[in-house]
């Protein structure tokens, strides 16, 4: 195969993945998975995809269809729904594949409550289904010497919560076939497990009981248990016990572990008992605030958000608010400081570049490198990605005392994977466990995140920054950075808990720091125009480029440029400008097929950017 097409099955995959669809690689040619575990190994981590193509780069593509159901017909010659127009045209609403041998593949998300399976020729004759325990193999993969392809604009291009449900007729069918199989719609654990399902459901049963921590031995006893119960017949015991060993050696998942073992409410649990405190204990025993640190801003226990958009600048601005503790300096000639050891976790720079721009701070802040060299300590967690969950051993290693000061950076980068920053419910949770850190350390946390994008001067201050709004409030301190008028520019603004409120006041950029710049007017905010504007040239545009029909160099012209920018901001904006998102989709895929635009990784786990410009290498999008 080409070079073009060897890009076209990477990027196809990375595409399915980034939608939210786990994928693995199949035999060239061929429907028979690769990987050891087949389906079992199927995953959307853009690292272990990118492994597995460079490795097999004309592998064909396959999607695992656990949660969905997808209606397979097979050949061109197939009657059925023939005389039922009705019928035929509900599964339309679906996104359909075209099979090498002339098939059909509609796409649908299950609903809530079912756990359909695969069936073969039970729905209709030649009409298969693929469902929990399925894959199939998507677009651009070839089979038999021929390609599958979507149909016109029927491709797989929205994620599987946004695919459509069946229509009722065949949810009825569905219900009937699961239930006549002895699998009932709902998934109850009673049901029997017939041959040909036995190994898939007991690896699936296994994984799940991995996730959230359970040993070998743990896993071993229950599926023995489920083999005995319910397997019509019983596998071996041999091959039960090699399904448990497999599964048993991947790691537990930390989020699914955290939930299983309650650690929320271990962390930051109610008392045992009630036992509230008279207002006159309550003072007697609390006379003063907690102990300063940074003057004005930070106590000792306390939590603050550093926030700013991304480029900013917002790592150099910490550094030097290290240093500054760690010497008992004045943060930005400004805010007095207690002196501390400063403890900073980056989970974004090279243990070398760290060591780099530590002297240059140093110089310019006038510290010489003696008075911070047992102050401060680092810690490069770069290539090692750990989230604030499965650290729990690391900050058990750490004295109480032993840091006046510690910095996460980047603090996305600590969530926990498949937890959402958007959730207020998780993102108090991770915010809870932090506070019970900073109480059992005596220490302060700086949590360094970035903004959302677009303009941030009409915002208020405690909703500058990307995610959900506990962030802010779960913080005692939150401040944040925006662009002045000035090139070069900024504003901190800062909302505080325990202390009086704090003016803005403006920095300039003097590399590598952020210095105060009286001389300019702290509320003179840059007011941006949002980027569908700035591009309107006359009152009637939009309803121009609404009509208008786009190919891939006006899409790449219109919506991306040399900064990366996240997939969905791009998706968003072109569908403000009246591009469908199927239409959006396709072109910046074709894009990135073509050169004119890159994909940017961001780290593991995370989204991805695209941009112009290739990424740097080595480089990832800093937050």
């Amino acid at each position: 195969m080409t070079e073009g097409g060897t890009n076209a099955m990477l990027h196809a995959a990375l595409w399915y993945a980034e939608l939210g669809y786990a994928v693995f690689p199949c035999a060239v040619g061929r429907k028979a998975p690769l990987t050891d575990h087949g389906l079992l190994e199927a995953t959307t981590d853009a690292e272990q995809i990118n492994a597995w193509w460079m490795q097999q780069p004309d592998a064909n593509v396959a999607i695992r269809t656990d949660g969905l159901i997808v209606i397979d017909i097979d050949g061109a010659e197939n009657t059925w729904l023939a005389n039922e127009g009705e019928k035929l045209a509900d599964l339309d609403v679906a996104p359909l594949s075209l099979t090498p041998r002339g098939g059909r593949q509609y796409f649908f998300h299950q609903p809530g409550g079912r756990a359909w399976r695969n069936t073969a020729s039970r729905l209709a004759h030649r009409v298969d289904t693929r469902g929990n325990g399925g894959y199939v193999l998507v677009v651009p993969s070839v089979a038999e010497g021929k390609p599958y392809r979507w149909s016109e604009e029927r491709e797989l291009s929205v994620p599987p919560q946004r695919l459509p449900e069946p229509p009722a007729w065949l949810v009825e069918l569905l219900d009937a076939l699961a239930a006549s199989h002895g699998i009932a719609g709902d998934g109850t654990p009673t049901n029997a497990i017939p041959e040909g399902q036995r190994n898939g459901t007991l690896a699936r049963l296994a994984g799940a009981m991995r996730r959230v921590g359970m040993s070998h031995a743990e896993i071993l006893a229950a599926l023995q248990q489920v083999n005995a119960d319910r397997c019509t017949p019983p596998l071996p015991l041999r091959e039960v016990e090699q399904i448990a060993a497999s599964i048993a050696r991947y790691a537990p998942d930390a989020v699914s572990v955290a939930l299983a073992e309650n650690h929320w409410a271990q962390d930051r649990g109610p008392p045992a008992r009630a036992s509230p405190l008279p207002v006159r204990d309550l003072m007697a025993a609390h006379p003063t605030l907690r102990a300063p640190l940074i003057h004005g801003v930070l106590r000792r226990g306390e939590t603050m958000n550093v926030i700013a958009p991304p480029k900013t600048g917002k790592s150099w601005l910490v550094l030097a608010l290290a240093m500054a503790v760690a010497t008992g300096r004045k943060w930005l000639d400004t805010f007095e400081t207690v002196a501390g050891n400063v403890l900073i976790i980056d989970n974004e720079l090279h243990a070398e570049t760290l060591a780099h721009r530590i002297p240059q701070v140093a110089e310019c802040l006038r510290i010489g490198m003696n008075e911070i060299a047992e102050t401060i300590c680092v810690q490069s967690l770069r290539g090692q990605l750990r989230d604030i969950f499965s650290m729990g051993q690391y900050f058990e290693s750490i004295e109480a005392g032993r840091y006046a000061l510690v910095v996460l950076d980047a603090f996305y980068r600590f969530m926990p994977r498949d937890m959402d920053e958007n959730d207020n419910g998780t993102m108090a949770n991770i915010y809870n466990h932090i506070d019970a850190l900073a109480d059992r350390l005596g220490c302060s946390f700086v949590l360094i995140h970035h903004a959302t994008k677009g303009n941030q001067s009409a915002k208020a201050v405690t909703d500058v920054g990307a995610g959900a709004g506990s962030q802010s409030r779960a913080a005692d301190a939150h401040v944040v950075l925006r662009p002045h008028e000035e090139r070069g520019a900024v504003v901190l603004e800062a909302a505080v808990r325990s202390w009086p409120p704090v003016e803005p006041m403006a920095l300039r950029w003097l590399f590598p720091l952020w210095k105060p710049a009286p001389d300019l007017d702290p509320a003179a905010l840059r007011s941006e125009k949002p980027r569908s504007a700035r591009k309107a040239q006359e009152p009637d545009q939009d309803e121009k480029r609404k009509r208008q029909s786009w190919d891939v160099k006006q899409f790449v012209e219109a919506f991306v440029d040399d900064e990366p920018q996240p997939r969905e901001v791009i998706l968003q904006e072109a569908n403000e400008a009246g591009v469908s998102d199927w239409k959006a989709e396709r072109l910046l895929r074709r894009a990135e097929s073509l050169g004119l635009v890159h994909r940017w990784a961001s780290g593991r786990n995370r989204p991805c950017s695209y941009a112009c410009v290739p990424q740097p290498s080595g480089g990832e999008v800093e937050a």
